[in-house]
């Protein structure tokens, strides 16, 4: 499945799950239960998280595995390349590549929280804008870029998140996945500004359930997004 041809389609929605590996045995009992129940679903295709500084990459290449393989579940695969040199991405994706994978979202990512003495290889990529580029100078991967309603926290302004948005597409990505917001009214002004600024790649909302009202607020205030009353 190439991502740009199922959105691209406009049949009807589309239903997708973001998964991440599980962290110990347990969780890996109780996962794979969870996982046959959305395989029922049918979903168009699964995405699957990559841990900060690759911390959970074999448990990621894993489950891409068993989804593809054992389950016939089409995957886009996100990759944060912070802190990993060009051997390690190169590792990492040619084992994605051999595994029959073919969309990934490239996002920078963040040191890992659990290691305070975390060093980044000196060559690691700062921006996801570099990452895209040498990804795609190397690979036929249909290749996707996170990108912010509510701008980036990081961003001096909105102006510039979307200046940045725009040189991700220029070097290679081709969709774009939404950090998720709380009320549609952010998504539709970042659309209706992306048009403005001539992108009109397919910009795909992100949505995150509420667990409890303590994660949502940690949640929001890690990346930017607005609770509205």
């Amino acid at each position: 499945m190439n991502a740009i041809d199922l959105w691209k389609s406009g049949n009807k929605p589309t239903l997708s799950f973001e998964l991440f590996p599980p962290r110990s045995a347990k969780a890996s009992e109780s996962f794979n239960n969870i996982l046959d129940e959305l395989a029922a679903l049918k979903p168009e295709f699964v995405s699957v998280t990559f841990g900060a500084g690759g911390s959970t990459r074999e448990g990621s290449r894993q489950l891409i595995e068993k989804l593809i393989k054992e389950k016939g579940i089409d995957v886009i695969a996100y990759f944060a390349g912070y802190g990993l040199g060009p051997n390690e991405i190169i590792s990492v994706l040619d084992s994605y590549k051999d595994l029959g994978l073919e969309n990934i979202l490239i996002v920078r990512g963040d040191p890992p929280r659990e290691e305070d003495n975390f060093k980044p290889h000196p060559e690691s990529f700062a921006y996801a804008s570099d990452l895209i580029k040498f990804v795609r100078s190397k690979y036929n991967f249909c290749l996707g870029a996170a990108c912010y309603p509510e701008g980036h926290v990081e961003a001096e302004n909105k102006e510039k998140d979307l200046e940045y948005l725009k040189l991700k597409l220029e070097n290679g990505a081709e969709f774009a996945i939404c950090n998720y917001f709380y009320d549609n009214i952010y998504f539709y002004n970042f659309l209706e500004r992306c048009h403005n600024a001539g992108i009109y790649v397919p910009i795909i909302p992100g949505i995150m359930p509420i667990y409890s009202v303590k994660m949502m607020e940690n949640l929001a205030n890690l990346c930017g997004a607005t609770i509205t009353e």
